[in-house]
């Protein structure tokens, strides 16, 4: 299917007064977040009635799109709509309302493989290019291979939501599966945000000492501003496991970098400075000790229940997935079942209550979750 490269602003404001007119909108979105350190969005790729567009969200004021976002009557198809629409919540405040999720849907109907490319090759035979899967595409010009592999990615949208929709609906799934869809449309984005005590967290540093964990405090630090000064992702500046050995060894570091794996001609010409300068201040300064925190008896057992019934939850979903023949998160996401976990329930109305737990979802498991948990709990 033939597409339009859009990247001036009244090419854009008139395909919108077209699309305002149709019934479905097939969309997807690229953004750069592999090349630097904020991510943008970058491209948008519709496709309707007629119309396949790609359009360069870089060029373009896309706010003549909002509309139609929020308008009931136009059904927008996504795969993996989350994902999208968390780009588009970042770029600029917008709605949606009617989404169709064809990766959602294929996890209802116990689909494994829901990948778009594994679909298409399942329903219509054909093998979609993955050449650009990590393409730059913040990059200017882009070329047309890259225009080519874009425009794929929704052309088979709209067959697949026929598909997919129908079969639902045979097995009495779709008002389920539409409900969800509701809710990812509340999705929004997490801000980005540096959290300095985020080191505690890498593989293997709990295991460092009190000196070990100053010096990789400081190396977490300098990597956080040298990825802003060079508007590029922290793991593309030095890995997470280079920081671990030379957390280890901060000495040997400081005396001679290039013994350590990972350390190149280029991260010596272009970080060595503020490495060896993490490593003095991490060596100099005072040694780091996790944080000891009292927790009392009565929180221990309360963290060891929820804990606990998390993990019966988890069973409950196991057995329903296979039961009702779908993927385990399609019944409920780790979120939710954490947020189950964590409340005094009493009732099924109390479900209601909680965040992200459709009303469908809640009348439709909201019994046998009570009892799955009376029958492992005692209550």
């Amino acid at each position: 299917m033939s597409y339009s490269f859009i990247e001036k602003q009244k090419d854009f404001d008139e395909l919108c007064l077209k699309l305002a007119k149709h019934k479905y909108l097939s969309i997807d979105t690229e953004s750069n977040s592999l090349y630097v350190y904020k991510e943008k969005f970058c491209l948008m790729q519709l496709t309707s009635e007629h119309i396949n567009a790609v359009v360069d969200t870089l060029a373009v004021d896309i706010r003549p799109i909002l509309p139609i976002f929020a308008d009931p009557a136009v059904e927008k198809i996504f795969h993996s709509a989350d994902s999208d629409i968390r780009v588009f919540k970042a770029a600029l405040k917008c709605t949606f309302v009617n989404i169709f999720d064809v990766m959602v849907a294929a996890k209802y109907l116990g689909i494994i493989k829901c990948g778009l490319d594994s679909m298409v090759g399942e329903y219509f035979g054909l093998e979609m290019n993955k050449k650009f899967q990590k393409a730059d595409w913040g990059r200017r010009p882009l070329t047309k291979e890259m225009l080519d592999y874009a425009s794929g990615d929704t052309i088979h949208l709209k067959k697949l939501r026929d598909i997919l929709g129908a079969e639902l609906e045979k097995k009495g799934r779709l008002q389920e599966a539409m409900s969800q869809f509701a809710q990812i449309c509340k999705i929004e984005p997490t801000p980005m945000r540096f959290d300095e005590s985020g080191f505690l967290t890498l593989k293997g540093a709990r295991q460092l000492n009190g000196r070990g964990l100053a010096v990789l405090r400081e190396l977490y630090i300098g990597r956080e501003v040298a990825a802003i000064k060079k508007n590029t992702p922290p793991f593309k500046v030095i890995s997470e496991d280079l920081m671990l050995r030379l957390s280890v060894a901060p000495r040997e570091g400081l005396n001679n970098l290039s013994i350590f794996k990972g350390v190149s001609g280029y991260v010596l010409a272009n970080h060595g400075g503020w490495i060896r300068e993490s490593l003095q201040k991490g060596l100099k300064g005072p040694e780091y000790h996790v944080p000891h925190r009292e927790i009392s008896r009565e929180k221990r057992v309360y963290f060891e229940t929820v804990k606990n019934r998390f993990k019966t939850l988890k069973l409950w979903r196991k057995e329903t997935a296979i039961r009702r023949n779908m993927l385990p998160e399609a019944i409920m996401g780790n979120d939710i079942l954490e947020r189950v976990a964590m409340a005094q329930l009493r009732s099924v109305e109390d479900l209601h209550a909680i965040k992200g737990m459709s009303a469908e979802k809640a009348s439709l498991y909201g019994a046998e979750i009570l009892e799955f948990i009376r029958k492992h709990h005692g209550k």
